[in-house]
This record gives C-alpha cells, sequence and structure tokens, in this order.
C-alpha cells in the first residue's frame, strides 16, 4: 500500500523512518504472513490451538522484528459481547490472542476501512477502529507490499482509554455503528484481561510466543 505521493512532511518522515529501520524482508516467514498467511495465523491463535509449523516460525521471527514506538491504527471486528465488554468502563484490559496488524498512517487505515465496509458483517459483529498509542509495545513490519505495516503481539495486555461510538445514520443494526477505541499499554499485574473480539476472559499466550519490547 503506497500512500507517499499524498503524504506531508511529517508522514513522509514517519514512513521513510519505518522502511529504513524495518528488517522485515530479511524474514521470509514474515513475507508470507504480509503476503496472506496473517488470516490463518491469527486464527489459529485466536483458538488456542498449538502452532504449526509455519505460525511457530511467524512467531520466532516477529521476535527479531524491530521495534515501533508511536501511534497506529488498526481495523477490525469484536462480537456485540466485546462491544459490551469495551462499553464497561475505562481502564478495563483487554488482550487478543492473535496478531493485531495496524497502520502507521491514518490514510491507509482509512483505506483499509473502506475496503472492509464493502465486505458482509455476521450479524452481531461490530466494526472496530483502534488506536494505539505510543505506549503499545509494536513491531515493525514494513516491507515493499505494506510499507507502513506494523502488528501488535499476541496476548498484549492493552489498557481502554477512551471509547466513541457513533451510530449509524442508517437504520439501527449489527454492524453499522463505528466503534473507535485508544488503548495504552496496561499493567501486567491488573488481573486476567478481556479478549478483545468477544469479551470473555482472554486466553493466556506463552511467554515465548509474546514479542512485546
Amino acid at each position: 500500500m503506497n500512500n507517499s505521493r499524498r503524504l506531508g512532511s511529517v508522514d513522509f518522515r514517519r514512513l521513510d523512518d519505518l522502511v529504513r529501520r524495518s528488517n522485515a524482508g530479511l524474514h521470509p516467514a514474515i513475507a508470507e504472513f504480509v503476503d496472506g498467511g496473517h488470516r490463518r495465523i491469527g486464527q489459529m491463535l485466536r483458538s488456542g490451538s498449538p502452532p504449526d509449523a509455519a505460525a511457530q516460525r511467524f512467531l520466532d521471527a516477529l521476535q527479531s522484528m524491530q521495534d515501533y514506538v508511536g501511534t497506529s491504527y488498526r481495523v477490525s471486528q469484536i462480537t456485540l459481547g466485546g462491544l459490551a465488554a469495551l462499553r464497561r468502563g475505562r481502564d478495563r484490559q483487554f488482550a487478543d490472542s492473535g496478531i493485531q496488524c495496524a497502520f502507521v498512517l491514518p490514510c491507509s487505515a482509512a483505506t483499509w476501512a473502506a475496503h472492509a465496509a464493502q465486505a458482509q458483517l455476521h450479524e452481531g459483529v461490530y466494526r472496530l477502529f483502534s488506536i494505539f498509542d505510543e505506549s503499545v509495545p509494536q513491531k515493525n513490519l514494513s516491507t515493499a507490499r505494506l510499507a507502513d505495516h506494523v502488528a501488535v503481539p499476541p496476548g498484549t495486555p492493552l489498557r481502554l482509554k477512551a471509547l466513541r461510538i457513533i451510530a449509524s445514520q442508517c437504520a439501527a443494526g449489527p454492524g453499522l455503528a463505528r466503534v473507535v477505541a485508544h488503548f495504552a499499554r496496561a499493567n501486567h499485574a491488573g488481573g486476567t484481561p478481556y479478549d478483545l473480539y468477544s469479551g470473555g476472559y482472554a486466553t493466556p499466550q506463552p511467554a515465548t510466543e509474546v514479542a512485546a519490547g
């Protein structure tokens, strides 16, 4: 996703720094993940099943990626239970046992959101627009395919800072509201986090699979 032709100077410097620092192109497992393996690996990790060889290669490579420190933006989905958990108050802790892919540039996230909007949502599923602040551990996955691609490692504890629900101008219904959540890094001592997708308790991740840094 190349937005360099319409970037301002600040965004261009951020993107240039991300590209120069990235070592993602040196790891085939990262390239495979970016080129289409992210969905399968994410589903496997979220299911609680032991990672297969391809997923484990990715998890091992993820720990070798350079850190990214800064704000990023993600578009994903949550269930009604996940939305209910978010609405029960700020400072609640959340986690995702899968990989949370995000973008450094808001315009990339907006493009992804427009693409995602064309997909049909299942009943009771809502689109979540996540904003991760600079305290959230993230890894630099910048490649030629996705220059401003970063990722929050599996199981990273997140603290909800703010929540905004923007109702659709259309008739009310599943998935029509936009849910915007701002997250910071949470203290590990804060108790068991809630699963970001379902709102239930998150499945703990083995320490070897969490590449927080």
